[in-house]
């Protein structure tokens, strides 16, 4: 990734081709201590991976798309899990016939993409809800 510090807590910038977005991502917010934030991306993906997740089952069920999409929209936010930094993501892409496809980001292999991120002074950590299943943002 290639991004420029804008002011004390807001980055923008690009991913380099064949980046993952999330574990870019998650590098970047390693090597500059960002343990809370928010941020948006927009471009392209080579292939992607993203979930569903099931309500009543309480288990995420992944799709794979192996082909080439625009990013209409990616947005999420970092936060801590077990004290380490977490990407929570979601994301619809575009085909190139305009169908679209989306949900809970797994990964996606970049083609050309840019980012928005802003850091966030306060910690909110993550942890397990036993109603949902899911690891909620307990602020």
């Amino acid at each position: 990734m290639k991004l420029l510090k804008q002011s004390t807590n807001e980055y923008f910038g690009r991913y380099e081709e064949n980046e993952d977005l999330i574990e870019a991502l998650l590098k970047f917010c390693n090597e500059n201590k960002i343990e809370t934030g928010y941020f948006s991306i927009i471009g392209a993906v080579k292939s992607s991976s993203f979930a569903f997740y099931d309500q009543k089952q309480k288990k995420y069920l992944q799709m794979d798309l192996d082909e080439e999409a625009e990013i209409s929209h990616c947005t999420g936010n970092i936060s801590l899990r077990e004290n380490k930094p977490l990407v929570h993501a979601h994301l619809l892409l575009a085909d190139r016939e305009g169908r679209a496809y989306g949900g809970h980001l797994v990964a996606a292999k970049v083609f050309a993409a840019e980012i928005y991120l802003k850091k966030f002074d306060k910690i909110v950590q993550r942890k397990q809800d036993k109603s949902t299943g899911l690891n909620l943002l307990e602020p």
